[in-house]
Parts: structure tokens; sequence; C-alpha cells
């Protein structure tokens, strides 16, 4: 009887060296999002298949614009400020030059299947990884979209020269492109948009569907366009270098499966969310412009040419293989 308190506070430490040790082993990391809803859905798909499958070792909290401003979630993974995050290459080139190749406008990339594809094959390439590891993160999954359409107020484009004098939201090298008919650039975030059209700082907007329906851009505009196969802004989910290397091999083997899952569930809601407002265009009687085949040609070889020659010759400048990520995404095969 005299050992039986002994047992039992003896049983009662081991229970909670267990529990201490328990708890210890359950990883918690931050994501920042921010976007339309079909934009969040990588990420948002991405935390809930590793929270349900993870047997409680990990948990990803999904903070909606309220962990950085869009243009810093690059520096803050980076000093390890959160562990994941979207990050924007258009945003802020000079620290992502090769990884911005996936921002050349019109590249002939058709489908959001086929993006993640060549982004797969550019986040392998030797030099990217050294990009990546300069900032102290490694890409965990592309945040896919389709092919970026233009929506805007006033004149529909009905030809290419249409776009003259138009003030336009256009990221990356989509702006470039179309700047050559005359489009004048206007630097704005997402959720401004909205008020830039509606004030006139801008006339259009080149974005995703999805986006263009999520903002609700279509309640100030006239026009549409379809068929444009712009290209879009490439974005990656990034996780922290370290962090990521501190994970065990069943949750890195379990983020790549997540990441198959998510890529699943964002195709499936940017193809829903397009088609969700497709209503909306035909009840407010917005203009739609087809853009055909042989525009995207001219488009290629007037505009989205000189702007992969400028990429090219500004890369190599730098020492950098400009010539050599051209050529990686135009011989992918799609």
């Amino acid at each position: 009887m005299k050992h039986q308190p002994i047992k039992a506070l003896g049983a009662a430490a081991a229970l909670t060296i267990l529990a201490s040790g328990a708890q210890a082993q359950e990883i918690s990391w931050d994501l920042a999002l921010y976007g339309s809803p079909a934009f969040r859905v990588a990420g948002e798909s991405f935390a809930e298949y590793v929270n349900e499958n993870s047997g409680g070792k990990m948990e990803i909290t999904v903070h909606n614009g309220t962990l950085s401003p869009t243009r810093e979630v690059l520096d803050n993974v980076s000093i390890g400020a959160f562990e994941l995050g979207y990050v924007i290459s258009s945003y802020h080139p000079g620290k992502n030059p090769l990884l911005s190749v996936l921002d050349l406008p019109f590249l002939p990339i058709p489908t959001m299947e086929d993006r993640l594809a060549v982004a797969d094959l550019v986040y392998d390439n030797p030099h990217v990884k050294k990009e990546f590891a300069k900032w102290g993160v490694v890409p965990v999954m592309t945040v896919v979209q389709p092919n970026y359409e233009v929506m805007g107020k006033g004149a529909a484009p009905t030809a290419l020269t249409s776009f003259d004098g138009m003030r336009m939201k256009a990221t990356s090298g989509i702006g470039n492109a179309l700047a050559v008919y005359g489009a004048s650039l206007v630097n704005v975030s997402g959720p401004e948009q909205y008020n830039a059209l509606q004030t006139g700082v801008i006339d259009a907007v080149a974005a995703t569907p999805s986006a263009h329906g999520g903002y609700k851009l279509y309640e100030l505009s006239d026009w549409y366009t379809t068929g444009m196969a712009a290209g879009t802004a490439h974005v990656t989910l990034v996780g922290n270098e370290a962090a990521y290397a501190a994970l065990p091999d069943d949750m890195k083997a379990l983020l790549a499966e997540a990441k198959a899952h998510a890529n699943a569930a964002t195709i499936e809601a940017q193809n829903a969310a397009a088609a969700q407002y497709e209503p909306e265009l035909e009840k407010r009687g917005l203009a739609h412009v087809t853009i055909t085949p042989e525009m995207i040609a001219t488009l290629r070889k007037e505009a989205a040419q000189p702007v992969w020659d400028a990429y090219v010759a500004d890369l190599e400048g730098k020492g950098l293989p400009g010539q050599e990520m051209l050529d990686l995404v135009l011989n992918a095969g799609m």
C-alpha cells in the first residue's frame, strides 16, 4: 500500500511527459492569403487538407489579408514572421527575375493544367532553386490562374489599336505588351480596382475572369474580352525554407498530397467563379469582344516578342540565364 502513491505519482508523471511530448510534436504554421474568393481557394484548400489529414501533428491557420501587405509577403516569409504566403512575382520582379519568366505575356500556355506543369519545370530549374534559396524560401505550389481577360468601360476595343490611350490595371508583361498599342498602365492593387474604375483612375482591368467577377467589376463596365490568351501574373505559395526543412518526412509527404488536392480545387473554383457571373454580363448588356487567333498571333509578334526579347536582354546583361529560362517555357511542349 505504501508503494501505491509512488506508483500513481510515477504514472501521472509519465502521462505528463507523454502529453508534453505530444504537444511538442504539434506543428503550427500561419498562412498569409489575400484576394478574391477563387484566388484564395488554393491556400484554403491546402491548409484544410493538411489540418484534416495530419492526425493532429500539424495545423495551418489561414489569415486573409491580416498578416502582411501583399508586396511584403516574400520578405516576411523569408525572415520567418510566418511560414507560408502568396507571392506575386510581378509585384517585385527584381527579387525573382528568373521566376518572372512565367509573367511574360502571351506565352503558349493555353490551360491551367498546362500552367501547373510548366511552373513545376521552372521550379525544378537549378538557377531558380538558387533564386528561391537566396530569400530563404521554397516554392510549395503554384497558385494557378486562367489566362487574363480585359474588362472595362467606354468604347469596346474592336481592334488592337483601340487600346491606344486606355488607362489600364495590368500587371507584369501583359501590361507592357498592350502598352505597345498605346495602353497606359496604372499600378493599383486588386482591392483598389473597383474604386479606381468607378472614379475614372483606370478604364479597364486585365485580370482573371473570376477576379472580374469576384471584385464585381462588371457593375461598372461596358465590355469584356474572351480569347485574349494574355497569360497571367504568376503566383507561388512559398514556405519558409528553415521551417520546411524541419518538418518530419511524413509531414513533407502530406504537404505534397495537399498540393495535388489544392490544385484540383483551384481549377474547379476558378472555372465555377467565371461561370457564376456570366449571367450578370448578359443581364447588364456588356459588349462581348472576341479576340481571334489571328489577333493573338499578331499580339505575339508585335507586342509579346519585344517584351520577351527585353526580358532576355535584361537578365543576360546581369549575368543571368534569361534565354535559357525563356527557352525552357517555350519548349515545354504545350
